[in-house]
């Protein structure tokens, strides 16, 4: 719904003086302390609109105003859309990241650092990895007797090891032989795919072709399951904006893998910034937060960094640095080599 022009300049004071504050505006603030060219009267009949069409409320009937989620969400999407990282800020992040070590996962964990450092939240980042893992190398080593490892390098670089046991003793030179083959048949193929070939396997190669496809649907499963936390002082010293058993039910949340696995997981349907606030949030425990995720990466090698914060967080300033952080690891992972 779009907002005549001089309600919408009112929301925006609104927000913005509510976020810096934490305090309702009152109309003669806005009036007095605003060039819009309008009485206080005319001010409280316009805040007055605002309040029915459900964009703020008010603690009580005499208070000022407090923007509600779709105050909140009107202001991300319609009053600082254009927001961009002042040039200062964005050169201190590259220099941060390009002072950092050159491997994914120093970028995850820098990227934590600076969100909570700048932003005051919780940040959350996770490794960048394909949504489905795919076959690059396997090596096949006799260890005692029947028992042999299985050490697989998927497309990623991620290593995976595995001890088995064949239904017979097999020599070395025989293990080799059928890495080898799998090694040229399996090469960039997915868990699905491989289970799809129609080749004529011995029963111990369909053997060791099933730990295989096996190790690879587990990896599969915990796409999401390996990210970076930090920021719990600030939660702490922000307890006003989520209380009681409400802060209790938000901590344990955030302690699960499973509501973190899922917000992550919310970025498949699409790329570029994703803002939800308050009630906009599945979860019941961050009914009270504004969570603010991103995708990096390159093809299909993504990851996900973002920030957890009180729906009064400062967005004009929130969204663009996630935004732009996330744009920098993007730019590092495409130089990386395949």
């Amino acid at each position: 719904m779009e907002l005549p022009e001089r309600r919408r300049a009112i929301l925006k004071i609104i927000v913005a003086e509510y976020i810096a504050s934490g305090n309702p505006v009152a109309s003669d603030v806005i009036a007095r302390g605003h060039s819009l060219g309008i009485s206080p009267a005319t001010t409280r009949h316009e805040m007055a609109s605002l309040e029915e069409d459900g964009y703020i409320v008010r603690p009580h009937t005499s208070a000022g105003g407090v923007p509600s989620d779709k105050g909140y969400r009107y202001y991300v999407e319609c009053l600082i859309k254009e927001s961009r990282l002042r040039e200062e800020d964005q050169l201190a992040i590259r220099r941060f990241f390009y002072e950092a070590e050159q491997e994914p996962e120093a970028w995850a964990r820098l990227a934590v650092n600076i969100l909570t450092r700048k932003l005051e939240g919780i940040a959350i980042a996770t490794l960048p990895r394909a949504q489905v893992c795919r076959f690059r190398h396997a090596d096949l080593v006799a260890l005692q007797d029947a028992l042999v490892l299985l050490v697989m390098v998927l497309q990623d670089g991620e290593i995976k090891k595995r001890v088995f046991l064949t239904e017979e003793v097999v020599s070395q030179d025989q293990l080799t032989v059928w890495a080898n083959k799998m090694n040229t048949t399996y090469q960039g193929l997915s868990r699905q795919q491989i289970e799809r070939q129609n080749l004529d396997l011995s029963p111990i190669e369909k053997e060791i072709a099933e730990v295989i496809t096996q190790t690879m649907e587990a990896d599969d499963k915990h796409e999401h399951e390996q990210f970076f936390l930090d920021g719990w002082r600030h939660l702490v010293k922000q307890a006003g904006f989520v209380k009681g058993r409400r802060m209790l039910d938000l901590v344990e949340a955030l302690e699960e893998k499973r509501v973190l696995v899922s917000l992550m997981k919310s970025l498949r349907k699409g790329s570029g910034i994703k803002v939800t606030i308050g009630n906009e949030n599945e979860e019941q425990a961050l009914r009270d937060c504004t969570v603010i995720l991103s995708n990096y990466g390159v093809e299909e090698r993504r990851g996900a960094i973002g920030v957890i914060g009180p729906t009064r967080m400062p967005y004009n300033m929130a969204i663009p640095t996630v935004d732009y952080v996330s744009a920098v690891m993007s730019d590092l992972m495409s130089r990386m080599p395949a």
